[in-house]
């Protein structure tokens, strides 16, 4: 039997990474042109759960296998192979169907095989043991998360999908994934980059400021004061304690002290986000929410894969992505004020900077894809 190299490890979230912004660009363009019985939330639905569960959850759970243990055994690897069929065929089924029997089905199936994979992991990880730890409590955070869709089923069944308990499933779910496991995945293998040395303390802190922000999903469905406060508490821990670590950082290279500033910024951002005003104004705004979850995704997540991906990157590459994600993030916050500066609707505008991001996305992807084979 051939060996499992990294190079099978990838290609699966490098190839879904492509076809997710192919999709994403697609629901750009449907939006800009405002093209009849286009079916919007069927092939957003998909472009979600593939970048989600193709590109991001995949990309990280390669770089633990690779970089915390000596190496993904060939029982994993075949959990790991099924969890691919699963996202393949939620691609080609929320497209088709939406949220139906096969979409409902194999999104349970990846959930579950998830699950079997991560206790795997978490028997083989090996290296500094408080690195090690934040791993596990990301793996802990993955079990929480699922709660959120467990609740989905009986909250329909007693015909509460209008309640505000609904949307809060949905965002406890997404929550304990963008700042849960998945942020300390990354938080982790940033670490391991670095010469920091944590302790029982950080991780304390960490984790308890990462629960605390959940608090900000509640701001979306109910109006209470201490939301605000257990929200900003848990920015405010989280932001000084990625500060505190910022000798140990500038020691790093330069893509990881990159990493690093802009680790930091979203940390700050979510301070002001605590904000009654500004939290307000996300609520009402999904412009905000959107340039909010992109600044996580196209800002951190997916910078901090490709830095890791087996795979040297233009420096021209990396300009034109940050210019692109950055003209992005300024029309989704200010789209009044970029539509008037370029005399076009703020739809079309979008689509120019995704066309930007989509094609860095497919020069990198495809060019791994290509060499790899």
């Amino acid at each position: 039997m051939k060996p499992i190299t990294t190079k099978h490890l990838w290609f699966y979230p490098v190839l879904f990474g492509f076809l997710g912004a192919a999709l994403g660009l697609v629901l750009r363009y449907a939006f800009a042109e405002a093209i009849p019985e286009f079916p919007l939330k069927n092939v957003l639905h998909s472009h979600s759960h593939v970048m989600l569960l193709g590109l991001l959850f995949n990309a990280l759970i390669v770089l633990l296998w690779t970089n915390f243990t000596k190496g993904i055994d060939r029982i994993s690897f075949r959990y790991y192979i099924a969890l691919q069929v699963c996202v393949a065929v939620m691609l080609v089924a929320f497209i088709i169907q939406g949220y139906a029997l096969f979409t409902i089905l194999f999104s349970t199936l990846h959930l579950w095989l998830s699950y079997i994979l991560l206790i795997r992991l978490w028997k083989r990880l090996k290296g500094n043991k408080f690195i090690v730890s934040l791993i596990k409590i990301g793996i802990i955070f993955h079990f929480i998360s699922s709660i959120g869709p467990y609740c989905l089923g009986p909250l329909m069944a007693m015909e509460m999908q209008d309640s505000p308990w609904y949307q809060q499933a949905i965002f406890f779910y997404l929550h304990f994934q963008y700042f849960g496991s998945l942020f300390l995945w990354l938080l982790a293998g940033l670490l391991q980059k670095s010469t920091v040395i944590l302790n029982k303390k950080h991780l304390i802190i960490i984790t308890l400021s990462l629960v605390c922000l959940y608090a900000h999903s509640l701001d979306y469905s109910f109006n209470h004061w201490s939301i605000n406060v257990v929200g900003g508490l848990g920015s405010i821990f989280l932001f000084l304690l990625i500060l505190s670590l910022k000798k140990a950082f500038l020691a790093s290279k330069k893509e990881y002290r990159i990493l690093y500033g802009i680790l930091l910024t979203i940390a700050f951002a979510n301070i002001v986000g605590s904000i009654p005003t500004v939290a307000l104004l996300v609520e009402d705004n999904r412009f905000i929410l959107i340039a909010w979850l992109h600044l996580l995704f196209l800002g951190l997540f997916i910078p901090f894969i490709w830095v890791e991906m087996p795979q040297k990157i233009t420096k021209t590459t990396w300009m034109v992505y940050g210019i692109a994600v950055l003209f992005s993030e300024l029309i989704l916050v200010f789209p009044n004020t970029m539509s008037h500066l370029f005399a076009i609707s703020v739809m079309w505008l979008l689509f120019v900077a995704y066309l930007g991001v989509v094609l860095c996305i497919s020069i990198v992807h495809l060019t791994y894809l290509f060499n790899s084979k």
